[in-house]
């Protein structure tokens, strides 16, 4: 499948909160004046926009510019690399950084109450989108639940595995962690899997993996696996409705590339 969004027509130029924050009087969310970017990073801010508008999708990013992204917009006129990296390396990672206690953040030198306020209020922003969308999403609306497939392994650095129980009025259930590990081997964990299914009362389901890099293109090993699901599913009653493969913000679904039953 191609990249979603990328007919969408995007510019960040003459964006009007760009324009505010560049305007702002110079002095941080911590209260300390702020120190012009040294001549290295000179661009750096409207680079990284770039890198994240072109298609927009974190692919390509790091961690540490992900946040560097976020603080932009509450961080006027301040290189925030140095302060990205020290956040990570306070918290020990990014979803960690955003789970962080609104105390410690405010610890943080450099940070202050502002953009503490704001990463949290995007941790909360992802949580309410993730259970408002968990609760009207069914296999009906193909394509919310295919931003909601994606939106799933958003920032995930290795592969894994996440199970989706599907009512008989076609409602999609949470998603339930069914394996983690390295490319090139199963990240399936078939037992856990299973028992799931046998404790719950669904008799249809999703299925759906990362790729850590490539595409979201099947592999064989990918067929192998959904054909072993099939040998086990098909006895007990239960339908896999689909197999979904996420690398970034490409999805394929092995119903649609007809390779259920290969």
């Amino acid at each position: 499948m191609s990249k979603k969004n990328q007919e969408e027509d995007f510019s960040y130029s003459g964006n009007v909160l760009d324009e505010l924050l560049d305007d702002l009087s110079g002095v941080s969310s911590s209260g300390e004046t702020s120190k012009p970017s040294s001549p290295v990073h000179e661009g750096h801010r409207e680079r990284l926009r770039r890198k994240f508008a072109d298609n927009m999708s974190f692919q390509g990013l790091s961690d540490h510019e992900i946040i560097e992204l976020l603080l932009f917009y509450s961080v006027p006129r301040v290189d925030v690399n140095e302060l990205s990296h020290k956040l990570l390396r306070t918290f020990g990672g990014f979803a960690q950084v955003l789970n962080a206690p609104y105390a410690e953040l405010c610890a943080v030198t450099g940070l202050g109450e502002q953009s503490a306020i704001y990463l949290k209020v995007l941790m909360r922003l992802c949580a309410k989108y993730n259970l408002e969308m968990q609760r009207s999403l069914s296999v009906s609306n193909a394509e919310s639940l295919y931003d909601y497939m994606i939106y799933q392994f958003s920032g995930e650095s290795s592969e894994c595995a996440k199970l989706f129980l599907v009512d008989d009025n076609g409602k999609v259930g949470a998603p339930q962690e069914i394996g983690r590990g390295l490319e090139n081997s199963s990240v399936f964990h078939f037992k856990k899997t299973m028992n799931i299914i046998s404790n719950s009362s669904a008799k249809n389901i999703i299925i759906a993996h990362s790729h850590s890099k490539g595409s979201s293109a099947p592999s064989d090993n990918d067929i192998v696996i959904t054909r072993r699901f099939r040998q086990m599913l098909d006895p007990i009653g239960v339908v896999l409705i689909d197999h979904f493969v996420v690398y970034e913000n490409e999805l394929s679904s092995m119903r649609k590339l007809g390779m259920l039953d290969l």
